[in-house]
């Protein structure tokens, strides 16, 4: 604490009947002050003993390297657990889309054609141009369904067997990926089962949502759907990227074939 007409500020705190001259420098980068006294005959132990009554002065304690490092510590761990905490507390995107009413898997399953996805994906965002014509196969197993998507690489087709998972609720599934990457969850949130079905998928808490029909061409009801839904996912129509209308694979050889269906 500061004496009376004094502030924290050590260079701001005059002795009584002198001129406080302060120069920045010193072991540690303290501040040290000198005392010009009227009286040339007066000592410097005096000066002091006058310095002290006036101001009150303070040291910083200084802090071992030990001692920094635990504290550092202890504060980002404390970040990172009230950042955890709200993350988990926040609703994922996906937990908001309903699914399907009354979804039946059985009329669900055939061919679909993959026609446009809205995506703040950086990949599709930097490679859509590359996107290729692709064919889902859909078959239901159980509460779960299986899946088949066909699709060209390098101008040879190929086949990516995967299984939508039972989440207990119809229309919609969990999608486990392999190698530890982060699980989809998949919503089939409407479709007409003949002509349209759109589709949500979110990883990692990013949002994407997916227009596949019976047939082309498409007709221009499913197109208004899919765009409404598209801007209901805090999506714009530049991150829209429309797939080719031709190309499609059927089949694959057995040399061809990714089986992401786990064991």
């Amino acid at each position: 604490m500061a004496g009376p007409g004094c502030s924290s500020s050590p260079t701001n705190c005059p002795a009584k009947n002198s001129t406080v001259l302060s120069m920045c420098g010193g072991r540690g980068g303290t501040t040290q002050h000198f005392l010009k006294h009227p009286d040339s005959n007066v000592g410097p132990r005096r000066i002091l003993q006058e310095r002290r009554r006036t101001c009150w002065t303070r040291r910083p304690a200084m802090l071992s390297p030990r001692a920094v490092l635990f504290f550092t510590l202890l504060l980002t761990t404390s970040s990172l657990t009230q950042r955890a905490r709200k993350l988990s507390g926040s609703a994922s995107p996906i937990s908001t889309i309903q699914a399907q009413a009354s979804f039946s898997a059985q009329q669900f399953a055939g061919t679909w054609l993959l026609v446009a996805v809205g995506s703040a994906c950086r990949f599709l965002q930097e490679q859509g141009h590359r996107a290729e014509a692709t064919t889902l196969h859909t078959a239901p197993q159980g509460a779960a369904m299986a899946v088949s998507t066909f699709r060209k690489l390098d101008g040879i087709c190929w086949q990516v067997r995967q299984l939508f998972g039972d989440t207990g609720v119809p229309g919609r599934f969990l999608l486990q990926a392999p190698g530890g990457r982060a699980p989809v969850h998949v919503v089939v949130a409407e479709t007409d089962y003949q002509n349209f079905a759109i589709l949500y998928l979110e990883k990692a808490r990013k949002l994407s949502v997916k227009l596949y029909v019976r047939s082309l061409p498409v007709s221009d009801s499913a197109l208004d759907v899919f765009e409404q839904r598209v801007r209901g996912a805090n999506l714009t129509e530049h991150q829209i990227f429309f797939f080719p209308k031709y190309g499609f694979c059927k089949t694959t050889d057995q040399f061809h074939i990714l089986n992401e269906v786990p064991r």
